[in-house]
């Protein structure tokens, strides 16, 4: 019940990012509840990644604000439990980017809401096509602001959320390519940045349908290079709740 109540209060405002939970003593007088209760509360809270507890001197619980890596982290156990391919995460970006796309292309708002925030990014992956990590990195980056401007808060977390699970799985190649040069040779960097570009060129005009099917077909071609290893990796979870590829 107090866990529920102060996730109320945070969730609606009244209780803001960075502000300090009241004291324990004073939330055990309001709630009537004895210690270890208003503890197990505050446990609960900090589970959940909406509170910080600070013990000692200058102890106190501090409010955040919900986070996607939270929800990308559980989205990633459910998969692992259910053993999932990491094919099946790929496939559901698949269908589901495009949809981001055809959003930002139907933003009246779209030059300034969308295509002035990916156009840097098109900018930095042309600055490092030399640097496979570098241009890896600003690619993630360019995927992330597209479902970011797609003007949908529902669907910008539950694709983002899966952008986040992928981007993992696509750091844990990464690594190894960075480790063995293996990484894709710089012309297919420049047909990624060529896609980019005509993808960015298709919100611009508010064609949905072009930008859908570009953004349909880069995502199919695109995570090849992650899945190269065969369709049957698993999505696992290291030690520190990160997802990544396995055998």
């Amino acid at each position: 019940m107090v866990a529920d109540i102060l996730r109320t209060r945070i969730l609606t405002g009244e209780l803001p990012e960075g502000s300090l939970l009241p004291r324990q003593e004073d939330l055990m007088r309001e709630f009537n509840v004895s210690r270890p209760p208003m503890r197990e509360a505050l446990r609960i809270l900090e589970a959940e990644g909406l509170v910080v507890v600070r013990r000692g001197n200058v102890g106190g619980a501090q409010v955040r604000a919900p986070d996607r890596s939270a929800v990308a982290s559980n989205l990633g156990m459910l998969l692992q439990f259910k053993d999932a391919p990491l094919k099946d995460l790929a496939d559901a970006l698949v269908e589901m980017e495009p949809l981001c796309a055809a959003l930002a292309a139907d933003r009246e708002d779209r030059v300034e809401a969308v295509i002035a925030k990916l156009r840097p990014y098109l900018d930095r992956q042309r600055e490092h096509l030399e640097n496979g990590a570098e241009f890896t990195a600003h690619c993630k980056a360019f995927h992330d602001a597209m479902i970011a401007a797609c003007g949908n808060d529902t669907i910008r977390i539950s694709v983002g959320a899966l952008a986040a699970l992928w981007s993992t799985q696509e750091q844990a190649w990464a690594d190894v390519a960075a480790s063995t040069d293996g990484y894709p040779p710089i012309a297919q960097r420049e047909e990624v940045l060529a896609i980019h570009e005509q993808i960015v060129d298709a919100i611009e005009k508010g064609n949905r349908t072009q930008a859908m099917a570009l953004t349909r077909a880069h995502a199919r071609a695109y995570p090849q290079h992650v899945l190269a290893t065969g369709e049957r990796r698993r999505i696992i979870l290291t030690s520190t709740g990160r997802g990544h590829a396995g055998p």
